[in-house]
């Protein structure tokens, strides 16, 4: 027998025992999806006596997500970021309908379980991904470079919680106080170890321009159907991670018009604009016009380092921007209008004299606040207070707990909340952990080859100082959203040098690959 013969009888055996095993799986898949659909029914019809019909529709998509989460556990990967960038922490005063899925909170039926929907859901894909590997005889869990930086915030937070408990700290507060942190360290874990294509990097980003657009959607039917255009009384329109996201999105543009033009995402965000842009203006969050200042100033750095030839025109830009905001704030700062709201609140920032009556209580609270929580850390300036406990008011802050029940245990900085709660060796290790993502971003975007991975890590060390920055004022590291979208991002960041070894391959290509077995060596 020649080599052709046997390699026409080798080809059929392996493909149709390449067909069993997929047709066994799929079958194996549909027996469970049967399985499931068959035993719930009769007990979701009962429940349905009981339940409102959004909650039965809700267990339906928990349990087909579930299905799907076991079988693809990728597909929890991205069920996480679209959660994150389209459903809302709480119930809004105006609703957006995103608002009321229990994703990130439970409804009252429910309502005292230890972890949430969401954090459910990463620990589900985070079981079929160890099922998966211990199978297969792999490592069950990756690290990264970042996972020690991490751990040892983790460690701190930990002991922040020790604390917490021996002082007698409220154990509910420290559960809602920690469990940001907790989503942290979890979504890092999540993007690091599932991550493993460019095909799938460029899905994530398309849900975040897509989510983007969901929202400034949202925010165009509020303004313009609801309030019918006009904004005076409110202090805002959705949710105060909204605008982060709007900006973050902005950010983004930029950089595909600087750096590299993957040309359908840069179409679709720029479609969205408009909308994105009067949502934001809308929105009226002051501290993310300033965060979008300082993210574009850091991807400016970081391409005038890295293109060398554009350093003439990137300065040229710079300064033709930086003369037109200029211009714009000094023409609009003291104008009424939406169309001058920016330019208000980067003045009020810059100069707090300049507020109006809203601004300048919110300043003058956050002022107070602020001097509160660092009375209360010299209390304590080498392990902090611990979680738990409320902070200390030498000068009284405004009794607004019934806006918030947390007012005296999370405050608006959520950089002094961390120093207060862990004091001096925490809070290093919160920069720590800040500074490792922002120099291991700045070493891999100089590593790497591929322009679409250098644009994301330039997105990612430029988000994380903007981060930083809304988290100077505005419940950043408090709220959910916020820091799993940060954990995956870096989870992300770290994965980029192997994702640049990859070697596209194209699709009729991928096809002989699977169907067709290697000639066998003739020597």
């Amino acid at each position: 027998m020649n080599i052709q013969q046997s390699f026409d009888l080798k080809v059929p055996r392996d493909v149709s025992a390449l067909l069993a095993v997929r047709k066994r799986d799929d079958v194996l898949l549909f027996i469970a999806i049967f399985v499931v659909v068959v035993s719930l029914t009769p007990l979701l019809i009962l429940a349905g006596t009981s339940l409102s019909f959004g909650m039965l529709i809700g267990i339906l998509a928990a349990l087909i997500c579930a299905v799907l989460v076991v079988r693809w556990p990728i597909t929890g990967f991205f069920v996480t970021i679209a959660c994150v960038v389209i459903v809302e922490q709480n119930p809004l005063v105006i609703s957006t309908g995103t608002d009321h899925l229990n994703v990130f909170y439970w409804p009252t039926k429910l309502a005292g379980l230890i972890e949430r929907p969401i954090g459910f859901l990463v620990l589900l894909v985070f079981f079929a991904l160890f099922s998966r590997r211990f199978m297969k005889r792999q490592a069950l869990l990756q690290g990264g470079e970042l996972f020690w930086p991490l751990q040892l915030f983790i460690f701190c937070v930990v002991m922040g919680v020790v604390h917490g408990l021996l002082s007698h700290g409220d154990v509910k507060t420290i559960v809602v106080e920690v469990r940001p942190f907790w989503y942290l360290f979890l979504s890092y874990l999540l993007a690091y170890n599932l991550i493993t294509s460019k095909r799938q990097l460029r899905a994530f980003f398309w849900i975040v321009i897509l989510g983007a657009g969901v929202k400034s959607f949202q925010g165009l039917y509020i303004f313009l159907i609801v309030l019918k255009g006009s904004i005076q009384g409110q202090n805002e329109l959705m949710a105060h991670e909204e605008s982060f996201f709007f900006v973050a999105l902005i950010l983004l543009l930029i950089l595909f018009f600087l750096h590299h033009r993957y040309k359908p995402q840069l179409y679709v965000t720029l479609l969205l604009l408009p909308g994105v842009l009067v949502s934001l203006v809308a929105n009226n969050r002051r501290t993310d016009y300033i965060a979008l200042l300082v993210g574009v100033m850091v991807a400016w750095a970081l391409l005038f380092v890295l293109k060398p030839r554009m350093r003439l025109g990137l300065v040229a830009g710079l300064v033709i921007c930086g003369m037109f905001l200029a211009g714009y704030v000094l023409a609009f700062a003291h104008s009424s209008g939406s169309l001058a709201a920016p330019a208000r609140a980067i003045l009020s920032i810059i100069n707090p004299a300049s507020a109006d009556a809203r601004d300048a209580a919110s300043n003058l609270y956050r002022v107070v606040e602020n001097y509160d929580l660092k009375f209360t850390v010299k209390q304590s300036p080498l392990i902090g207070m611990g979680f738990g406990l409320p902070f200390l008011q030498p000068i009284a802050l405004p009794n607004i707990s019934g806006l918030d029940q947390y007012y005296l245990f999370v405050p608006h900085n959520t950089i002094y909340w961390v120093w207060m709660r862990l004091g001096a060796i925490g809070f290093m290790a919160l920069w720590y952990l800040f500074g490792s993502i922002i120099v291991r971003g700045c070493l891999i975007v100089r590593q790497i080859k591929d322009p679409y991975l250098q644009v994301v890590a330039i997105y990612i060390v430029a988000v994380t100082f903007m981060e930083v920055v809304v988290a100077f004022a505005d419940y950043q590291l408090f709220f959910y959203r916020n820091v799993i979208y940060l954990g995956l991002l870096a989870g992300i960041l770290v994965k980029l040098p192997l994702l640049d070894k990859e070697k596209e391959t194209p699709v009729h290509e991928t096809a002989r690959i699977v169907l067709l077995p290697a000639l066998p060596d003739v020597g």
